[in-house]
């Protein structure tokens, strides 16, 4: 039989799966509405379009990369600490452009929609910042319940 796992690992366990599959669905979302678009519209989405997934990807990445515990004071240096924080910021810059990149081009294709189906392309870009946000949100919290 497996070793007994702490409770603190069950629920970074959970949380990592939980959020992996928020980040696949994300992604799925969008990729189903990219094809749906291309074929029951014939509309191509603009390749600006895929930027705020990828933002809020690399945002994902870059916050899940570090220790949280590197960024307390009376590391090795304070300049590891700085550079903690410093990378946070932009990691979380890079979500938030994620997202309010892709509330844009929402709004953009609510307002004027440059091909039909582009409405619908537009909230699966919503949509799929929002989960993998949630994602990377969750991945660091189940993270954090495991001491990190």
């Amino acid at each position: 039989p497996p070793p007994p796992q702490s409770d603190s690992s069950a629920v970074g366990a959970l949380a990592a799966a939980g959020g992996g599959v928020l980040f696949a669905s994300g992604w799925l979302v969008w990729i189903d509405g990219v094809a749906a678009a291309a074929n029951d519209y014939g509309f191509g989405t603009p390749g600006a379009d895929w930027v705020p997934g990828i933002l809020q990807t690399v945002a994902l990445l870059m916050v899940n990369a570090i220790t949280w515990s590197a960024m307390a004071d009376g590391g090795f240096d304070d300049s590891v600490a700085q550079k903690v924080k410093a990378w946070v910021f932009v990691s979380f810059v890079f979500a938030f452009s994620g997202l309010i990149a892709s509330t844009y081009i929402l709004v953009r294709e609510s307002n004027s929609p440059t091909a039909p189906g582009s409405h619908d392309s537009a909230v699966r870009g919503l949509l799929q910042n929002l989960l993998i946000f949630g994602s990377s949100l969750l991945f660091r919290a189940g993270r954090l319940s495991d001491g990190d």
